[in-house]
């Protein structure tokens, strides 16, 4: 009758194998577990939680810095403005918050072809401004500021440091 919490918790976590929440490497080894545990339970230790001990091993989710969020927020409403402002403007500006739509999502996913691609529309977007005139440049610099500055500053967030990585 012993042996029967043993073989509940291998059923459980040959699903959790087969539903694709554990590798097979950690399958064994967490197999491996149980039947130390096992033997521990006869001593009277309490069973593990196989559960807790499949997810936590897996890495959790990148958070997004702090400093980013104004560059998100910021490019969440260009968008806004943008889709307003359609019938005063034209239909290219559709493409234009398109294109910043997606912008915002890989930054928000950090995505190194975002934080690239928005220092490249803010200074195509600034070079055309001022070729407009003075005023407008000016404009479109400072609102494009809010979003390349947060970017720069969160740089690592997009290129992380890599353990294995060689350099200083």
């Amino acid at each position: 009758m012993e042996d029967r919490p043993n073989v509940s918790s291998e059923e459980e976590l040959l699903q959790l194998r087969n539903e694709g929440k554990i590798s097979d490497a950690e399958y064994e080894e967490l197999l491996a577990a149980i039947d130390k545990s096992t033997a521990s339970n006869r001593e009277g230790r309490a069973k593990p939680d196989l559960q807790a001990l499949a997810f936590e091993r897996k890495p959790k989710a990148r958070e997004v810095p702090a400093p980013l969020w104004i560059a998100l927020v910021s490019l969440g409403l260009m968008v806004l403005l943008k889709v307003a402002f359609v019938f005063q403007v034209g239909p290219a500006i559709l493409i234009d918050a398109l294109l910043s739509a997606v912008l915002l999502v890989g930054l928000y996913l950090g995505q190194k072809w975002a934080y690239v691609l928005t220092i490249v529309f803010v200074v195509f977007g600034t070079v055309l401004g001022f070729s407009k005139s003075a005023g407008q440049g000016l404009i479109i610099l400072i609102v494009d500021c809010l979003v390349l500055i947060p970017v720069l500053v969160c740089t690592e967030f997009f290129f992380p440091k890599s353990e294995n990585s060689y350099g200083g």
